[in-house]
């Protein structure tokens, strides 16, 4: 297929004035009063919501997590799918709008240690605790600053990859504005934006619990007893919902999904002073008076209608024939009740250079990376398939021996990518012969449907993992940088800064005590027989006990017994990629 046809239209960009009308206005936004109106600018009033929000996060401090389809490497495999030139990243500048205690951007600034790491936060607190994790793992390349980002100018510099998650919703107008200008004034020449946002028409049951949690919660004299009351009124909204309700279903699934979050979600998603979800084309118009260009999704499988099934597919493709990128997007949000987004922005100038959708030829370029695990049959599964689980336990059921080799030959390779050729080359390998051709277009076939699935990671070049020696790491495995650190951390309920890989995932081990023991002293120094004697002997002594709580104090013939315990760890290890 030639360029043009996949290259988005260069005719004038539309406009959809109409759709500017559509946010619900039932939640008012605060204003000025009258009293105020007439001394205060609007920076004063800005600065008075700036400070409200920022109490509100003091006093319920978060976990900082890391977040992949936000990461730099992942923003640039994806833009590659898009059709889109981005800058490598080992001398990436990097800054993160929001970063709270910095868990998103560790993961990349231990990467890539020459690159320019940055974030930005109003919540004096997270960000003290971020800069004391920055300290105690020695990270000279990543920079966290208690400030507005309303402050930042153009003379804070450019960046490549300019990250806002969980940020754009729940802030005033003039601090949203703000973030489309530095994106516009701060992104460099090819850079890559990011903003992730509440939209429509998913989040329409969610204002009508929002609304009700507000209305309920109003009045309530300390944040616990309001988060008490918002609680309270779920019950109305799924047990005590009318049948003849036609909104019924939309509002018991909106409060069942509701039920798995934590408390800190409730009370930061729900109960915040700002939560104004929208939809994609009013972001669209937005960002165009910013001299921005969206893209789409930072998960770009979720921009093809063929992931939501042939149903979708073929009706999409009826309703959006001959429609620009976005209106095409935006039908798909329709059929699919999008409730958050996750956009890709650019300058206006590179408008030319993204293509309509995703192009899965392109998926050969990439490297890949997946762990999977084959289990036993489970009930009401498909008959005559394998099962399996990846490493986030998503099921996956294949007979098909091609999808088998390829996640068979990731597998064993994890948490190291291989590129397009070397995964080749591997599933060739346990496949019987067949002519390079198919081999080829058959493990790409296999790789698009894995890829809607969502069952891998990939990058567009060579990531931290593949510079370890692979001969050494397995003599002497070692911890990425920062797991032990923060598993020990954790243990304080006041510490705001979670764990992860350098596949930029969250990641939470609940270790047994001689685990967490033996833990530290997997730093590259001992091999695994030296970490076994290590256990051994605690055994032995009665430092830690055994891994059903019980004390071998005292015990002889301890050596299989540990060797088997660090066995286990070290595979729970691998398979969550926290080893180099």
């Amino acid at each position: 297929m030639v360029r043009s046809e996949l290259a988005a239209s260069a005719a004038p960009r539309p406009s959809f004035p109409h759709f500017q009308s559509l946010t619900p206005v039932f939640q008012q936004e605060p204003e000025l009063t009258a009293d105020n109106a007439s001394t205060a600018n609007l920076d004063d009033a800005t600065q008075l919501l700036n400070q409200e929000i920022t109490e509100t996060y003091d006093r319920q401090v978060y976990t900082s997590n890391a977040f992949p389809f936000s990461s730099p490497g992942h923003l640039r495999a994806a833009a590659h799918l898009y059709g889109l030139e981005s800058v490598p990243l080992k001398n990436a500048r990097v800054l993160e709008l929001g970063c709270a205690g910095g868990g998103n951007l560790l993961p990349f600034a231990l990467a890539y240690p020459q690159a320019h790491v940055v974030g930005v936060d109003l919540s004096p607190v997270q960000v003290k605790q971020g800069q004391e994790v920055v300290q105690a793992l020695g990270v000279q390349n990543l920079h966290l600053h208690a400030m507005s980002l309303t402050d930042i100018t153009p003379e804070f510099g450019q960046f490549d990859y300019i990250i806002a998650h969980g940020v754009f919703s729940w802030v005033p107008p003039e601090v949203r504005e703000a973030m489309l200008r530095i994106l516009r004034e701060n992104l460099s020449p090819n850079g890559i934006g990011y903003i992730s946002y509440n939209t429509y028409p998913g989040w329409k049951a969610g204002d009508i619990v929002r609304d009700a949690m507000m209305l309920h919660s109003h009045g309530a004299a300390s944040e616990e007893d309001r988060l008490a009351s918002a609680k309270a009124v779920l019950n109305l909204l799924s047990d005590g919902i009318a049948a003849s309700n036609p909104l019924a279903p939309s509002l018991r699934a909106a409060v069942a999904q509701l039920r798995k979050h934590s408390d800190y979600y409730i009370a930061h998603e729900y109960l915040e002073i700002f939560n104004n979800p929208c939809y994609l084309l009013e972001f669209v118009n937005l960002a165009d008076q910013h001299e921005l260009t969206h893209v789409g999704d930072a998960d770009p499988h979720v921009e093809m209608s063929v992931t939501f099934g042939q149903n979708v597919q073929l009706n999409h493709s009826l309703v959006a024939l001959g429609q620009p990128r976005e209106m095409r997007q935006q039908y798909l949000d329709f059929a699919v009740g999008r409730n958050f987004r996750k956009s890709m922005l650019v300058h206006k100038n590179r408008a030319d250079q993204v293509l309509i959708s995703p192009n899965m030829e392109r998926l050969a370029d990439l490297r890949w990376a997946g762990h999977f695990t084959e289990t036993a049959q489970e009930e009401n599964a498909p008959k005559n398939r394998r099962a399996f689980r990846g490493y986030k336990n998503q099921p996956l059921y294949s007979s098909d021996e091609t999808v088998i080799a390829v996640i068979q030959t990731l597998s064993e390779a994890w948490p190291t990518s291989l590129d397009f050729d070397t995964l080749l080359a591997g599933v060739q390998s346990r496949l019987a012969p067949m002519e390079g051709d198919t081999a080829r277009k058959k493990t790409l076939e296999v790789l698009q449907t894995l890829f809607r699935l969502n069952s891998l990671r990939y990058a567009f070049e060579p990531t931290p993992y593949e510079a370890a020696d692979g001969d050494q790491k397995d003599a002497n495995p070692a911890l990425i940088p920062g797991v032990a650190y923060l598993f020990q951390q954790k243990k304080d309920p006041a510490f705001g800064v979670g764990m992860f890989n350098l596949w930029h995932d969250s990641i939470n081990i609940q270790l047994k005590e001689a685990e967490a023991f033996i833990l530290p002293q997997i730093d590259g120094r001992n091999s695994r027989k030296q970490l076994a004697t290590l256990l051994r002997d605690a055994l032995n002594r009665g430092t830690v006990s055994g891994t059903d709580g019980k004390s071998l104090k005292g015990q002889r013939n301890l050596d299989a017994v540990a060797d088997k315990m660090v066995g286990k760890l070290l595979e729970l290890l691998r398979r969550q990629a926290l080893l180099r």
